[in-house]
């Protein structure tokens, strides 16, 4: 895929504001549009050409990329990206959107004569920004490799990773986000099982048998509570429902998510997440469980 090639990105936001500036500074012709006029304006001072309407940006791009956030991406999909889609155009899924759904476009696609690859990525505004950002392909392997030259713009060449068919590259990424997420959630509850129990915070340390100087996982955590910054953490809340999405279509349960997903999700919203998401806090939630009414 050469320069040469016009891509139209839809999403200018926090995360696809660097990526489409990313591709500018990499030589392609980019078109773009966003509800959100300063966005706009931003692009366009960066080199991006704005396109007044998303048939526009079809018919006049070869690429098609979208990112936003997942609730939109998928309706606006519905709406406007597939009834307009042409054959031999590429759609590119930046956003991040439940397994079986990303299925359910890329099918559409092909129906239409058009490649879709669900391209999700990693890496919060700092990588987007900086063009580092990690990506996990799925769809098509020779379109995907056609589009190897725009990932490599967007992020990090050693981390750009080619998964299988549609929907595999979202299904990665959950991967990629519960190895650290996950765990974290348990050890959050063992913090304040320890908390709401009245131990101080050096005989939790001293019960889990943790050095402050060490490489432990919980090191940081302890030090987040005794600073008391634990409430602003993101635990990738607002992406939890789309990865409880694909257990359910694929049969299987994830009891301890289900659990916390619970517990949290009419919490209130107190922190935000990379893309800019405001959130539950979990820390919050575990420290501030509901009262209970006086008839329990």
């Amino acid at each position: 895929m050469s320069e040469d090639h016009k891509v139209g990105f839809i999403g200018l936001g926090k995360m696809g504001s660097g990526i489409a500036a990313n591709l500018l500074k990499a030589g392609y012709k980019v078109r773009g549009c966003d509800l959100d006029e300063q966005a706009v304006h931003g692009f366009v001072d960066k080199g991006g050409i704005a396109v007044s309407s998303i048939r526009e940006l079809i018919s006049s791009c070869d690429i098609i990329a979208t990112c936003l956030l997942g609730r939109v991406s998928v309706p606006l999909a519905d709406r406007e990206l597939i009834p307009n889609a042409e054959p031999g155009k590429v759609f590119v899924e930046h956003s991040t959107i439940p397994v079986p759904e990303s299925k359910r476009i890329g099918k559409a696609y092909r129906e239409k004569g058009a490649e879709y690859l669900d391209a999700a990525i990693s890496g919060g505004t700092t990588g987007a920004a900086s063009g580092t950002l990690r990506l996990f392909i799925g769809g098509d392997r020779e379109t995907a490799e056609r589009c190897r030259p725009l990932f490599e713009a967007a992020g990090n060449p050693e981390k750009i990773v080619y998964c299988g068919e549609v929907g595999s590259g979202q299904a990665a990424k959950v991967v990629q986000q519960m190895t650290h997420r996950f765990p974290d959630l348990a050890r959050l509850e063992v913090l304040a099982f320890g908390v709401h129990s009245g131990l101080e915070t050096e005989t939790i340390m001293r019960a889990l048998d943790v050095s402050p100087d060490s490489a432990d996982s919980y090191v940081q955590l302890i030090e987040g509570l005794s600073k008391g910054d634990l409430e602003s953490r993101s635990y990738e809340f607002a992406e939890w429902e789309f990865f409880l999405a694909q257990a359910q279509s694929a049969g299987f349960r994830m009891p301890m998510l289900e659990a916390m997903y619970e517990h949290c999700k009419n919490g209130t919203k107190k922190t935000s997440d990379g893309a800019g998401r405001a959130e539950p806090s979990v820390w919050h939630e575990l420290m501030h469980p509901p009262k209970k009414s006086s008839n329990q």
